[in-house]
């Protein structure tokens, strides 16, 4: 799978410089906020210096940290049709090396929400955790590692993995091929906008 080709469906930000503009507006230092989201203070620090790269749930509790949500540092694709079409994919584009291509629509009362995700060689998603919820991962193709509290597993093609999302949890590309994975997960991490026409 080919990477996105940049258009008006891709939306970038600069979330180093966002996160520590809302945690200054918000009087907190870094390990307040590290403490708040449930990562790490040198984490937090790397992600405000562009040194590392956080991944959509790690935004997810780094909004909630910062009393905000998803939205202050992505716009997520709009879901306008009840169908995505294979020819005209979207995507969400966090300064990550990691493609999160949308693959859910929105519906009144949505509870989960579905990503593609193609994860580079030798790239890593920090270790995260939410307050709630379930993740569910299906590798598509290539190999990652992943680790489900003190437990780790080596998840390749045909291969899937479902936790709870309270028990700290990452995913690890240690190969020299892109891994492609669907994830499906509750609660719902994009807040619903306009939901599709005629759903309940």
């Amino acid at each position: 799978m080919t990477a996105p080709a940049r258009s008006e469906n891709t939306v970038k930000r600069t979330i180093g410089g966002l996160l520590k503009a809302r945690r200054l507006e918000c009087g907190l230092t870094l390990q307040e906020t590290a403490d708040r989201s449930g990562l790490s203070a040198a984490f937090v620090s790397q992600v405000e210096r562009g040194k590392a790269t956080p991944s959509i749930v790690s935004l997810i509790n780094l909004a909630r940290a910062l009393d905000t949500d998803i939205h202050y540092f992505i716009t997520p694709p709009a879901a306008t049709s009840l169908v995505r079409r294979a020819d005209k994919p979207e995507y969400v584009e966090i300064d990550s090396p990691v493609k999160y291509r949308r693959l859910d629509a929105q519906i009144r009362n949505q509870r989960m929400n579905a990503l593609l995700m193609e994860i580079p060689p030798a790239t890593a998603l920090p270790v995260v955790h939410r307050q709630e919820g379930e993740d569910f991962f299906y590798v598509l193709d290539g190999e990652v590692e992943q680790t489900i509290g003190e437990e780790v597993f080596t998840l390749r093609k045909g291969d899937s993995a479902h936790h709870n999302t309270q028990v700290d949890h990452s995913v690890v590309n240690k190969s020299r091929r892109v891994a492609t994975l669907l994830w499906v997960g509750t609660p719902v991490l994009f807040p619903s906008g306009s939901p599709a026409d005629g759903q309940d």
